[in-house]
């Protein structure tokens, strides 16, 4: 009896030892540069996911934008068959001027997403994305 009790207990410690290191922390960066070829824009950002607290946090930094201080920033899936499935904003501050600070929570889809490498970060004004990039783990 005693041993079922020790074997248990030492189940339940591996079990969750293995939940701690399933949680990870993501390191992604994207190289912004102009959406049309006249455009002056670049940028960079920096992110990390914190997997466990579903948390996307980090900078990203922009220069060169007519829509200065940037008006909206996005990450954007791919488009699929049946058309883009649409943006997810970025929550910017009431003057968003470089560098931003982010820090968002995410789904899981959005995290599989990001973690594909299939996403791309867009910034500008609400109308048209100025600079953008793939959004890559970091190497």
């Amino acid at each position: 009896m005693r041993s079922l009790e020790i074997i248990g207990k030492a189940g339940l410690a591996l079990c969750l030892l293995c939940g701690i290191a399933l949680a990870d922390t993501v390191k992604f960066t994207a190289a912004l540069d102009p959406a049309s070829t006249s455009g002056a824009g670049k940028g960079t950002a920096n992110l990390s996911l914190d997997t466990a607290s579903k948390t996307l946090t980090g900078t990203i930094e922009y220069s060169g934008l007519s829509a200065a201080p940037a008006m909206a920033a996005f990450l954007s899936p791919p488009a699929t068959q049946n058309g883009n499935p649409g943006t997810l904003p970025i929550p910017l501050p009431a003057n968003p001027a470089s560098p931003i600070t982010v820090k968002m929570q995410l789904a899981d889809p959005t995290i599989a997403g990001l973690k594909s490498g299939d996403w791309i970060l867009l910034m500008g004004s609400k109308q048209a994305p100025e600079i953008g990039g793939d959004v890559k783990p970091a190497q």
